[in-house]
């Protein structure tokens, strides 16, 4: 395999850690570590991998890795999975396009339905993946075609086809490799005044100056996790260099650190005084790599 995917450009490294890739800053090391930098390249991977274990990494913004690490590859898509391109109202990029850039494009080119995206971090298709959007916004609005491979063939597939829902996508069994989205023309170019809106949001109610993965729970219907968690009187609580956002409940910070094992006891412990207090089950947003 080191080989084969050598000849193709590829960047392999072996027992690489994985708190590198990742927000957390969290994770034990990789027995493999693989950048994919064509889609030649992802196919010769994907047949030689054939029932091997392996795990897609987008913008490592919403995961955690074991302290243990990975024994298998890690994967993340790069070079030609990292174009991106303008057609009137469209725009194609491949998925591992950062968030930032596709907005920037669209700014650029007076073309609006990505606003909501503003201050939120990874790629395109992590985004999509977990249909990722703000509370009355998502960015399956805006796709109009999705491209993936699975079972080793690649397919085109409508949004009329795919079942988005909340933080998910039915995507789950295929990779992402390149996604089309249709926006509006406005030349007036209001949108710069919604971006900024979001991004000063997102400042001032999120801790963005210290490693986190986000929201670490979905929200159950008609209730604000962070919300639950202040009522709990959850925020502030500590384990080890992991801690309960003081400034937003439904995230974990890494203080300096921190282990996957103190996050995961912080994350036991809201579930199970939440289901105490308010007899609501949560369910984590964030993806568990073992």
């Amino acid at each position: 395999m080191i080989k084969t995917l050598s000849s193709f450009g590829c960047k392999i490294l072996k027992d690489e850690p994985l708190s590198k890739y990742c927000s957390f800053k969290i994770g034990g090391p990789a027995d493999f570590f693989i950048e994919i930098l064509n889609e030649q390249a992802l196919l010769e991977f994907l047949k030689v991998m054939s029932g091997g274990k392996f795990y897609v990494l987008s913008g490592g913004t919403n995961v955690l890795f074991s302290d243990k690490g990975y024994r298998g590859a890690i994967i993340r898509l790069a070079g030609d999975f990292r174009k991106i391109s303008v057609l009137e109202n469209e725009i194609s990029c491949g998925s591992g396009v950062l968030l930032s850039d596709v907005l920037k494009i669209a700014l650029e080119n007076d073309l609006v339905g990505l606003e909501y995206m503003a201050g939120i971090p990874g790629t395109v298709g992590g985004a999509v993946y977990g249909n990722t959007g703000s509370k009355d916004e998502w960015i399956s609005a805006a796709i109009k075609t999705v491209e993936v491979y699975k079972n080793l063939r690649k397919e085109l597939v409508n949004k009329e086809e795919i079942v988005f829902g909340y933080r998910k996508s039915g995507l789950e069994n295929c990779i992402i490799s390149k996604v089309n989205f249709s926006l509006k023309k406005d030349m007036k170019n209001g949108s710069l005044k919604k971006i900024s809106g979001n991004i000063r949001k997102r400042l001032e109610t999120q801790p963005l100056n210290m490693p986190n993965a986000g929201s670490i729970f979905k929200n159950p219907n008609g209730f604000s996790v962070g919300k639950l968690i202040e009522e709990a009187g959850l925020k502030g609580k500590c384990v080890g260099g992991a801690q309960i956002s003081k400034l937003h409940g439904n995230f974990i910070v890494n203080t300096g650190g921190a282990l996957a094992k103190d996050v995961l006891t912080l994350i036991d412990l809201v579930k199970e005084r939440i289901k105490e207090k308010f007899s609501i089950d949560l369910e984590t947003e964030i993806k568990i790599i073992k």
